[in-house]
């Protein structure tokens, strides 16, 4: 529809390369005829090893025309998590970029994969010797053919499956979250009722967050399209140097930027980001965790307007929570429930008794969202999926007008002495030191107490925060139980590309130094 209201509109910008819609449109009809010459069929998984490019657009969108279904696996996967997902998946066919050949070769033999194809960076399949039993690399554009209409096959229809996104969750083991063709259009039609902004023709979306994550794929590939926007493509990015990032906005001036909390507050750092530079940005939007409220200060004081808060989860097929727009919600908000979605909040110990307005309880959601089920897996299935709620796992509490706030994950709480402790409150308490980058907090198992509060701080470059100064200030804020036993600084901390703190990744060795 886009590409026929909208022809000439840009589709897709990296670099200096521009893909108008209809250019973009039937590229798409030629790949999904090459795919089904290949003998790609409805209900087929081929996954996709793609950054945020060309061929990632152009490849998804041919399979969903064909009804195949897409299988998302993040780049960074490798070894026995690559061939679980891949097997898991049963997937037949792969497409990546040929920069990640060494790694697919180790893990490919031990896989269903009969085609590999590949996107040309630097044309390492001309160097490396294939391995027995891998399959032959082919170049992404050999798969191009003359669309047929008369064999482009059924139509694929609402509930068939159109998406496997894999997420770990505070588990680590990868799970498949299925998700269908009517999920993913709930998903994007509600997120286009919501980001009702100036209409402005062919306006810009800065992708950064990758489109193999559900955010990503949701906000950044499906609701530009929808809009017929202008994907802005950003195929990786340093978080050490937003240069490239800063240059883009001057360049392109986006109107919608979605970004990870770690994306906001270093730019919100950068000497070079003004409020000229920023002017463009009417839906600045955040998701994956809640962002420092000196971010949120910081961008409402450069330019009058909020970053927008959005909660989510791959198992609902992106967004069910955002906060209100153009206005923004309290600061820590994730605002509430988008057209698409109910939600409730129930006793984390009795799912079926609802919490009193401000009491703490997990966060449940149903709707069109909600996925189908995990992917071999009918046991998680039926306990996170119960009377047609999707119980999430999330701890959060609603205030008297209709505004939610996450407080943690379920599986996170710490439990110290009898009492409960939330990481995310020690966490914005840390956040305050003007030292502080970046803080993550994780329980340690203790022979006396159960638990124990283990801080993990990340300092700004230039600046010096000792462990007494960093405790002085969780005493002064928190009651005894809750203030960290020890604090680990270090150089990062582990999130996810959504920005969710990993922290089954954080050790919890008790060494602090300061």
């Amino acid at each position: 529809r886009s590409a026929a209201r909208c022809p000439a509109h840009t589709a897709i910008s990296i670099g200096e390369t521009r893909i108008s819609y209809a250019e973009l449109l039937q590229r798409v009809r030629s790949l999904a005829q090459g795919l089904f010459e290949l003998g790609v069929r409805p209900g087929d998984r081929v996954a996709l090893m793609l950054p945020n490019t060309p061929a990632y657009v152009m490849t998804s969108y041919a399979l969903l025309r064909i009804g195949a279904v897409i299988v998302n696996v993040s780049p960074q996967s490798q070894g026995s998590e690559l061939i679980s997902i891949l097997r898991q998946s049963e997937a037949v066919a792969l497409f990546a970029l040929d920069v990640f050949l060494p790694g697919l070769y180790k893990a490919l033999d031990k896989s269903p994969i009969k085609y590999l194809y590949i996107s040309s960076v630097q044309g390492l399949e001309k160097k490396l010797p294939v391995p027995p039993g891998i399959p032959l690399p082919q170049p992404l554009e050999s798969l191009f053919r003359t669309p047929q209409e008369s064999t482009a096959g059924p139509q694929p229809v609402a509930d068939d499956l159109a998406v496997i996104q894999f997420t770990s969750g505070s588990t680590g083991t990868p799970k498949g979250v299925m998700l269908s063709h009517r999920n993913v259009l709930a998903s994007v039609r509600q997120s286009a009722l919501w980001m009702n902004a100036a209409e402005l023709p062919n306006a810009g979306v800065l992708c950064v967050i990758p489109f193999f994550h559900v955010f990503g794929m949701s906000i950044g590939l499906h609701l530009t399209i929808a809009k017929a926007y202008r994907m802005i493509l950003v195929p990786r990015f340093d978080a050490l140097d937003l240069m490239p990032i800063v240059q883009l906005i001057e360049k392109e001036r986006p109107l919608s930027f979605p970004a990870v909390p770690t994306l906001w507050a270093a730019l919100m750092s950068h000497p070079a980001v003004t409020k000229e530079l920023l002017s463009s940005i009417h839906v600045a939007s955040s998701g994956g965790a809640s962002p420092p409220e000196w971010v949120q200060q910081s961008y409402r004081a450069l330019t009058g307007r909020p970053i927008y808060e959005a909660y989510g989860l791959s198992e609902a097929g992106g967004a069910t929570h955002a906060s209100p727009f153009p206005q923004g919600g309290a600061l820590g908000s994730i605002g509430s429930p988008l057209a698409a979605v109910k939600a409730k909040l129930v006793d984390p110990e009795d799912g079926a008794r609802e919490v009193a307005v401000g009491e703490v309880g997990e966060l449940l959601v149903s709707g069109e969202v909600v996925m189908r089920g995990y992917l071999g897996n009918d046991e998680l299935t039926r306990k996170v999926l119960r009377d047609g709620w999707l119980c999430t796992g999330d701890l959060a509490r609603c205030d008297a007008e209709g505004q939610y706030f996450i407080v943690d994950r379920k599986d996170d709480l710490i439990i110290t002495s009898g009492y409960n402790v939330y990481p995310s409150e020690v966490e914005a308490v840390l956040a305050q030191h003007p030292a502080v980058q970046d803080v993550a907090v994780v329980g340690r198992e203790d022979r006396l107490r159960g638990q124990v509060v283990i801080a993990h701080v990340v300092l700004r470059p230039g600046l010096v925060a000792t462990t007494e100064s960093l405790l002085l200030l969780c005493r002064d804020n928190l009651p005894d139980y809750k203030v960290p036993r020890s604090v680990v600084f270090t150089d990062r901390v582990p999130r996810n590309p959504a920005g969710k703190t990993l922290r089954k990744d954080l050790p919890t060795a008790a060494e602090s130094a300061s």
